[in-house]
């Protein structure tokens, strides 16, 4: 009888724990599908880098946007910001309402301190209005300069991958590969490289798949960068081939173009750097050294004279 209930207690116990087990592996897979579905979705689409996660900001996205579009001018507006979006990397739908949303959300937020301060103080006078003015302006023209500095960030960092991915579709087209699998092959091998390319290759290669023109294609490439190397690439490209001259060497000449337009940029810089740190020298340096030099001798003719008075 005791052993028949040790094999009771036994089996139930077991039986616990593989039910248990499953349910954790089940809940555990469900968790992962979901896992791959929201970055898959995040990752095709993104509104700002990675952090549309967050529930909040969803709904402080949802509310500028709604709000973006009350300031909407015009849909030629509309459509000339998102081409410049775009450009700086974000390609969500809702992104020219977020950033008109942005911008009178700044016109209206950024003086409220101020307003609110001044009303406190019983201060609200000509001087006021004009930095409430001031603030507004600065609040409405904020995102417009934050974007054209990502955008030229972005254009910089593909621009200094650029010749290296040109040396890659080189190697790859003299190989033997067309150019829709030469584009695919270097977008994989870029990756670790430059993010930036390798998103604006992937885009081209699904363009490619879905049936449009390799001229619409190239063409939407060098739109979507703005960047004039990536627009003469693919004019030079485009004009190899109707020609029927060898894509593979213009590619090469163009590559060293590019390797030489970057030395003179860093001459150029070089050249620029004593006339930018005349200012810093002035302002910073050269008051330290007149100080080191002339102070002893300052001290002494003071001491003199408080001598002489004394």
């Amino acid at each position: 009888m005791a052993n028949l209930l040790w094999l009771i207690w036994i089996a139930s116990f077991f039986a616990m724990f593989y039910l248990i087990y499953g349910v954790l592996v089940f809940l555990e897979d469900r968790r992962a599908v979901r896992a791959r579905l929201k970055s898959a979705s995040s990752a095709s689409m993104p509104l700002y880098r990675g952090v549309q996660q967050n529930s909040l900001l969803k709904q402080m996205l949802e509310w500028l946007s709604s709000f973006g579009r009350l300031a909407v001018a015009s849909q030629e507006e509309v459509s000339k910001m998102r081409a410049n979006l775009i450009q700086g990397g974000f390609r969500h739908p809702k992104g020219p309402a977020v950033y008109f949303g942005l911008r009178a959300s700044g016109a209206l937020l950024l003086p409220l301190p101020f307003i609110l301060a001044a009303f406190m103080g019983g201060k609200m006078g000509l001087t006021s209005m004009a930095l409430i003015v001031l603030l507004a302006w600065m609040g409405f023209y904020l995102p417009r300069f934050i974007l054209n500095f990502i955008t030229r960030r972005r254009q910089d960092r593909m621009d200094k991958a650029l010749p290296d991915v040109l040396d890659l579709l080189i190697v790859c087209m003299e190989a033997g590969l067309g150019l829709q699998a030469t584009l695919n092959r270097v977008a994989e091998e870029i990756r670790p490289l430059s993010k930036d390319l390798y998103q604006e290759l992937q885009l081209t290669n699904a363009e490619l798949r879905t049936g449009i023109h390799r001229d619409v294609a190239l063409k939407n490439l060098g739109d979507r960068t703005g960047l004039q190397n990536i627009k003469s690439l693919v004019a030079m490209m485009l004009q190899s081939e109707r020609m029927g001259a060898s894509i593979a060497q213009a590619l090469r000449t163009h590559a060293a173009f590019l390797r030489v337009q970057r030395g003179q940029k860093a001459e150029e810089k070089a050249a620029k750097l004593p006339v930018k740190i005349l200012f810093p020298m002035l302002a910073f340096i050269f008051p330290a050294i007149f100080i080191v030099i002339l102070g002893p001798a300052v001290i002494q003719v003071t001491r003199s004279a408080i001598f002489k008075s004394g």
